[in-house]
């Protein structure tokens, strides 16, 4: 009778003894290593594995399967990968294979190497944003070309469809006069109303026509140099004329292009105002 009483009393402090521990071990081991290697970028088999064969020590691919609770098969494949990482490595004993998890400084060397190389990563789509952004369906460039005396109708018809507030352009007067039929123009330019649009030209040669309403004229110094053609800045729109030999015109529809072009008149207008 007492000797039950003693293998009790035994017992239960055995059972204290091991509840002690098992509380001391969930209060240190507190952190979540799976969740925090998933977290620094290894996926959630190359994490069991790895877990798994840290705990083992060098063991076979059947133990590392087993402690993981995956195949042999998705066993493998995660080896193969954490060697890809060096965060596992592998040797034969006699006839048999072992697979060994390397040390955690190893595998903070990785994740620290990742980061660096994701950071180098991430520096270089920054400066390659702006191309990609040109890449999108709603920026992407629409061109379109027109020859002969359907180029000066065209161009006038899309000023009008935009109907923007302002019109920069930079003329060649020179040209106009002698190369296009300066009726034809009056008459296509009809489509637009110029009492809704404010028109800035920078011009090479003088204007020899009735200076319109609406419109501010700058004249370019004859060295800066010789140019045959019409260039276009409205909206969203580019467009480039070419007067010598066959009419021809060119839309370009892209807000960054437009933007580039407007701010290179507006330089060309400040610095020749008013000279």
């Amino acid at each position: 009778m007492e000797r039950d009483e003693k293998q009790s009393r035994y017992g239960g402090a055995v059972f204290l003894v091991v509840c002690f521990i098992s509380c001391y071990n969930s209060l240190t081991m507190a952190t979540d290593f799976f969740k925090l290697f998933t977290s620094l970028g290894l996926s959630k088999t190359e994490t069991q594995v790895y877990l798994a064969s840290f705990e083992l020590g060098p063991t076979s691919v059947q133990e590392i399967a087993k402690k993981a609770r995956i195949s042999r098969t998705a066993a493998y494949e995660a080896i193969e990968s954490l060697q890809k990482r060096s965060l596992l490595s592998t040797f034969v004993r006699g006839k048999k294979r072992f697979f060994s998890a390397e040390e955690p400084e190893r595998a903070l060397k990785h994740f620290k190497d990742s980061v660096t190389e994701m950071s180098a990563k991430l520096d270089d789509f920054q400066r390659v944003l702006p191309e990609m952004k040109m890449l999108a369906g709603g920026e992407r460039p629409t061109v379109r070309f027109y020859e002969g005396r359907e180029a000066i109708f065209a161009l006038f018809n899309d000023l009008a469809q935009t109907a923007p507030k302002r019109l920069d352009e930079v003329s060649n007067m020179v040209d106009l006069y002698e190369f296009l039929d300066t009726d034809y123009v009056k008459e296509v330019r009809k489509v637009v109303d110029p009492s809704k649009m404010q028109t800035r030209i920078l011009h090479r040669g003088e204007v020899k026509h009735e200076k319109r309403a609406h419109v501010e004229y700058v004249q370019l110094p004859d060295d800066l140099g010789n140019f045959h053609g019409d260039i276009w800045v409205y909206g969203n729109r580019v467009a480039f004329v070419a007067f010598v030999g066959k009419v021809m015109a060119v839309i370009i529809e892209s807000e960054p292009f437009a933007d580039t072009a407007r701010v290179l008149f507006e330089a060309g207008w400040r610095m020749y105002k008013g000279k």
